[in-house]
């Protein structure tokens, strides 16, 4: 399945910071590729997306500080270390939204479409590990494919409900109310909640 995905900037509430359970394997990556060791940092509470993407970037530019090494160089690191993490088409369009700092739509294979989205304020609430599809068909497809590009003109209640709906169809997972929404987050399902909804 290659749907689009809606990314976008997001500032993120968090009570809690420790070192990622993913360091350890990125920290060797760097070594393999700059024969230097990142230090040590602490990243808050977020979705795994967000949280590899910031940690990541943070750290390469605190050595790229220590090596001298470029803007370009850092982001060309981070591209080879990101494929051998995890193997995903959405880094290039994770990093092509945090070096532009524009939100976009992205498909593998094709160019990110800058769309015109605020910035986002999220709370992670929990995460569940994603379970085999319970039912899919065409339709479901075409539906989930759908409502990223309309969310990208504007993200509403509908759209919301809509998406959330389809986390419940395909995984059993149920929303709470209020402003909560079921996202992607890799090899799991992360509830999120929209602090500043209506205004993004």
């Amino acid at each position: 399945m290659n749907n689009p995905l809606l990314i976008v900037p997001a500032r993120f509430v968090y009570s809690t910071s420790s070192t990622p359970w993913w360091w350890d394997r990125f920290a060797e990556l760097v070594i393999e590729a700059t024969g230097f060791s990142p230090k040590p940092l602490l990243v808050g509470d977020m979705p795994l997306v967000s949280q590899y993407a910031l940690g990541s970037l943070i750290a390469m530019r605190n050595l790229g500080k220590r090596l001298s090494l470029s803007e370009d160089e850092i982001w060309e690191t981070l591209e080879l270390i990101d494929s051998t993490m995890f193997e995903s088409y959405v880094w290039k369009g994770v990093r092509y939204m945090q070096r532009t700092g524009t939100p976009i739509l992205y498909r593998n294979l094709e160019d990110p479409v800058p769309v015109k989205l605020g910035h986002f304020f999220i709370r992670k609430i929990m995460s569940f590990p994603i379970s085999t599809p319970r039912f899919m068909d065409g339709s479901l497809t075409h539906l989930a494919g759908l409502i990223p590009v309309y969310m990208a003109d504007k993200v509403t209640d509908d759209l919301v409900d809509a998406e959330n709906g389809l986390w419940k169809i395909l995984h059993g997972l149920t929303t709470p109310p209020g402003n909560f929404k079921w996202v992607w987050d890799l090899r799991w399902s992360t509830l999120i909640e929209l602090l500043n909804w209506g205004v993004a």
